[in-house]
């Protein structure tokens, strides 16, 4: 009874929080009519656990039948399948099942390790829709075996898992040694899966230019991370190459992958017979103000850092609601924040906001922040929040927002600029001629301090309507804790490649340390607002000695 029970429990459990990630991933479809079930919060650590327990009961049973000689119990023949007494042939039948559930568990394990272990195989997407469907498989075998049973002996057939074994004692507790042994090997090689990158040391400092033509970067270590679910990629697949280095008491990080378009275009303003609009999305499914907008964003890549092995270092919880007392997410995929006062440390390279100015911007997951309702009646950030910055430093809105943080007369798409461009003729040279988001771009879609003149009528009456000018301003590069972090991106031939550099201490309470052996996690954003590509196993960092 007990490995029946704990099977079940660790099958739906495996389900309901499976099903989260796939659902977030999904664009719609039918699994929105399971969303009662599925879990909500960390769920790709609960998932983890979940295999682990399956592993170790599925070792657990196998060492149960080898020790008890129940083999036997597994064997099929046509015989049996073709005698005249009922009874015999629903036992037959009744293996056949059990053949049935284990190719499907054959299929969802290799399937999980793929995606887990494996993924430098590629073919994520399709994979993980075969480990989906294994699931569900397994699922129709666990009715279609009680049916089997219940036919071939009734409801009392069924009770027998009630019935303890008392000449079973000594296989159930080879049972209980080797499930415990499966788990715990499982989590051993989940343990040990984690990757090194080794840091190298440089005799001078890199320049963060983002075209990795420095003497140290030729024989740093190159380690492939690949990552997925991201979306405006083909496969949802991007494979991201990492070096580190280290010069005095800096950091350098040089990530690089896969991207066809230059996509700088954020949000723009566009001019039209009633005035200035903001460009938040042409699906309504997917926009900036459901924080969910796939079309005119900005390209953007972030790392992940925390002292803690835990899939993103515990700061992301899936789910509508997974905060419960607090306004839901705006997307309904859930927050980011830790639970237990602890800080993931973000470095946010952002194309337009800080590819201007040259640096990333230093965010963090940490405790989620106390919910106001003025302040976050349109949004609440949960523990995702940006480090300080000095007043009027790095990138600004173009136009004037009110007391909850968006633009004074939300939700009405129409704006007026704070500033307009200094010489537009000039400014369209910089950016590029195209208007379309799917296309490249030729600067950031932001406005310096020399591009932009203050908002006045007479100067708005010139501009023809239709014209694009960026929605972003800045007067000086970000300063404060904020601005901590300098990046550099520099894109060609269809791939961006981006530097980072950082002191090694931490500058301020809410950053974390580089210190040998801090975990790190990447993710690429393809000119898309929140559907980045992930991946769940970290890099542990090594520094030189």
């Amino acid at each position: 009874m007990a490995w029946h029970t704990l099977l079940l429990f660790f099958m739906g459990f495996a389900l309901v929080t499976g099903l989260r990630l796939a659902f977030d991933h999904a664009k719609g479809g039918w699994r929105a009519a399971l969303e009662p079930i599925m879990l909500q919060g960390d769920v790709v650590r609960w998932h983890v656990w979940a295999s682990i327990a399956l592993t170790g009961l599925v070792a657990g049973y196998i060492a149960f039948l080898v020790k008890a000689r129940l083999a036997a119990r597994w064997k099929v023949s046509k015989v049996m399948l073709k005698a005249p007494v009922k009874a015999a042939r629903w036992q037959a039948i009744n293996r056949a099942v059990y053949w049935l559930g284990l190719a499907t568990f054959v299929v969802a394990v290799l399937s999980g390790i793929w995606l887990y272990f494996l993924p430098f195989f590629g073919w994520l997407e399709l994979v993980g829709y075969v480990h989906e469907i294994a699931s569900w498989a397994l699922v129709a075998y666990m009715l279609i075996h009680v049916i089997a049973q219940f036919v071939m002996g009734g409801i009392w057939q069924l009770l027998k898992i009630f019935i303890p074994r008392f000449d079973l004692l000594q296989a159930g507790a080879v049972m209980g040694v080797a499930g415990v042994s499966g788990a715990l090997g499982f989590a051993a090689l989940d343990w040990s899966a984690t990757r090194d990158l080794v840091a190298a040391k440089a005799d001078t400092a890199p320049l963060v230019d983002g075209k990795l033509d420095d003497a140290v970067w030729q024989n740093a270590q190159k380690q492939m991370v690949y990552t997925s679910h991201g979306w405006n990629v083909a496969g949802g697949e991007t494979p991201i190459e990492v070096r580190a280095a280290v010069h005095s008491d800096r950091i350098y990080i040089a990530t690089s992958w896969p991207d066809d378009t230059r996509s700088y275009m954020r949000l723009p303003l566009k001019k039209t017979a009633q005035g200035w609009v903001r460009m938040i999305g042409d699906d309504p499914r997917h926009t900036y103000d459901g924080a969910d907008t796939i079309d005119y964003y900005e390209d953007k890549f972030a790392i992940a850092i925390s002292p803690k092995q835990n899939p993103f270092g515990g700061g992301w919880h899936f789910g509508p609601d997974p905060l419960p007392g607090v306004k839901k997410p705006l997307q309904g995929r859930g927050y980011h924040f830790t639970d237990d006062a602890s800080v993931v440390d973000l470095w946010h390279w952002k194309a337009s906001r800080t590819g201007a100015t040259g640096q990333a911007e230093d965010s963090l997951f940490g405790p989620p922040v106390p919910y106001d309702p003025v302040k976050h009646e349109v949004r609440y950030p949960a523990g995702y929040v940006s480090d300080k910055k000095d007043k009027d430093s790095g990138y600004q809105d173009n136009f004037a927002k009110g007391p909850h943080g968006w633009s004074v007369n939300w939700p009405s798409r129409i704006v007026t600029p704070k500033y307009l461009p200094r010489d537009l003729t000039k400014l369209q040279a910089r950016l590029g001629t195209s208007q379309s988001p799917y296309e490249s771009h030729g600067s950031e879609f932001n406005m310096g301090p020399d591009e932009i003149v203050p908002y006045s009528k007479e100067l708005d009456d010139k501009i023809p309507v239709g014209t694009l000018i960026p929605a972003l301003y800045w007067k000086k590069p970000m300063s404060g804790p904020a601005g901590d972090v300098a990046a550099r991106g520099y894109w060609q031939n269809g791939r961006w490649t981006v530097e980072f550099s950082r002191k090694l201490d931490a500058p301020d309470t809410q950053d974390v340390a580089i210190k040998d052996g801090v975990y790190l996690w990447f993710a690429a954003f393809n000119h898309n607002q929140t559907r980045h590509s992930w991946h769940i196993l970290p890099v542990r960092l090594r520094l030189p000695h």
